[in-house]
């Protein structure tokens, strides 16, 4: 039988035991620590991602519901002359796209007309809405960013087509709205209208919406 000596017994650690020890804790240390890091860096990209296709998402639903629930009943502007329930040019500064759009229903089941429009102002999508319809000026009452660069979304240009029937019965493109020569307040809407967003990091972004 061998007996172990009390002084050898209660000896504990030798300093290079210890030495080895702290090195390995703090080896696995680091390599968690990285770990961990990694795991949090790609939860924020994520989450970033989720957050710029949400507004995407949102962003196009809510031009569709306009444009889809077109209303044929033109509006007055501020000197009493009658304006088309869907215009856009170009020419604008900036470009503006209006729409006069049913909006949920109110007393006696009837359907509330809203005046709405968007634009761009400098990398920012713009939602604009009106509290009237006739006589309201070019002054919206609400101005809503929808895209804009705080949500990774910088916009760097955007643009409009609206595809119709033409005289002869062909289905044309026009880049402006209502057509030249027509009758801009008892026009035919169109068929249906392109939106072409060009999204910085993002890329060019196109949506066809058709017109009821």
């Amino acid at each position: 039988m061998i007996r172990i000596s009390p002084s050898r017994r209660h000896q504990g650690f030798t300093l290079l035991e210890l030495v080895v020890t702290l090195a390995l804790f703090a080896l696995v240390s680091v390599m968690a620590y990285g770990g961990l890091r990694t795991v949090l860096e790609t939860r924020q990209l994520t989450d970033a991602a989720a957050h710029r296709l949400a507004r995407l998402q949102m962003t196009v639903t809510l031009l569709g519901r306009d444009l889809e629930q077109l209303a044929r009943r033109p509006v007055r502007d501020a000197y009493g002359d009658p304006v088309p329930p869907l215009r856009y040019s170009a020419l604008r500064e900036p470009p503006r796209l209006e729409v006069i759009r049913a909006g949920a229903l109110g007393g006696e089941g009837r359907s509330r007309l809203r005046r709405v429009a968007w634009e761009q102002e400098d990398d920012i999508l713009y939602r604009l809405q009106w509290s009237v319809l006739d006589g309201g000026g070019d002054t919206p009452a609400l101005r809503m960013p929808v895209l804009a660069p705080g949500d990774g979304l910088a916009l760097r240009d955007w643009g409009v087509r609206f595809h119709h029937r033409d005289a002869t019965g062909e289905i044309a493109t026009l880049d402006y709205w209502p057509p030249a020569g027509a009758d801009p307040v008892t026009a035919d809407p169109p068929l249906a209208v392109e939106v072409i967003l060009d999204i910085d990091g993002v890329g060019r972004i196109t949506r066809l919406f058709p017109v009821s």
